[in-house]
């Protein structure tokens, strides 16, 4: 763990110095006084190990899914409200990016809706599954610049942004890739949520290094606009979760034996097919638009 008396410079706002909160699983946490941004420093150094095949399947090392796939599928209704949202606001359906898209459970929908989709993902797994489904998934980050400029009309980062230690840099390519005009759709943890001024340092979002970088409407909404974006939409979407991943949840988050053992009680059977409606209100929405 880093000296907590070496201050770095916020790396969204570029104030010259944030202040360390606290530490969680060995990382230091910071805050920026200035746009109250919540960063790990330092980041570590290739996070691409933690998304293997246990990530997708499992969770066992303490991150990602008891099934992948079984668990976005309790998420359809989530993902067909961000599509009725960002067609509002792009009606004519283009070429699209799904950046995190892991195995293509997103693409296969808006492709029914006639989007064009690809797919970008840290995961080689997760790229050799969506292929094996039919979806196109580069392997690669956005800043490995696989895409020409000006490529999309769409660009979506569902729960993608909070992993990465440079959300001004992704943005900065995210425009690089959007058409004039072109919409970039969001949805991330909320640091000025009730639940998470709840808990305080325990709200079950700080988990580096699987989540990197702590957001809030307003300081993503400032950052957008820096990087010549208008936001045109916010909301609170809930979500559906499968009981496996819920006691999953549950389990990473307060790590009691009970969870563990209902989570192997209920996901081999079909009480896991149930899809919990839940929402706390402690992840965001946002759509905005490429202005410049």
């Amino acid at each position: 763990m880093p000296s907590r008396n070496i201050l770095p410079p916020c790396p969204l706002c570029e104030a010259p110095q944030a202040a360390f909160s606290f530490a969680q699983n060995g990382f230091s946490i910071f805050r920026c006084p200035r746009c109250d941004f919540r960063f790990v420093h330092p980041p570590p150094g290739d996070a691409g190990d933690l998304y293997g095949e246990d990530y997708f399947r499992g969770a066992r090392r303490g991150f990602g899914y008891v099934d992948y796939d079984l668990d976005k599928v309790a998420m359809e209704s989530f993902f067909a409200s961000a599509l009725d949202r960002l067609e509002r606001f792009r009606p004519e359906r283009g070429a699209l990016l799904d950046v995190g898209a892991a195995t293509g459970f997103f693409l296969k929908l808006a492709a029914r809706r006639g989007w064009r989709g690809e797919g970008l993902e840290i995961s080689p797994y997760a790229v050799r599954q969506a292929a094996q489904s039919g979806s196109t998934v580069r392997l690669g980050i956005l800043t490995d610049r696989l895409f020409p400029e000006s490529s999309f009309h769409a660009v979506t980062l569902f729960d993608v942004i909070e992993h990465v230690s440079d959300p001004a840099g992704m943005l900065a390519e995210v425009k690089r890739l959007l058409i004039p005009g072109g919409v970039v759709v969001i949805n991330t943890p909320d640091t000025a949520s009730w639940w998470a001024r709840l808990f305080g340092r325990r709200w079950h979002a700080f988990c580096p290094p699987e989540h990197l970088s702590y957001l809030n409407r307003r300081n993503l909404s400032l950052l957008l606009s820096r990087h010549g974006f208008r936001v045109e939409h916010t909301a609170k979407i809930g979500k559906r979760f499968t009981p496996a991943y819920v006691f999953s949840m549950l389990r990473r988050w307060q790590g009691w034996t009970l969870w563990r053992s209902l989570e192997g009680l209920v996901r081999a059977g079909a009480l896991n097919r149930i899809a919990l409606p839940i929402n706390i209100r402690d992840n965001f929405f946002l759509i905005a638009r490429r202005i410049d």
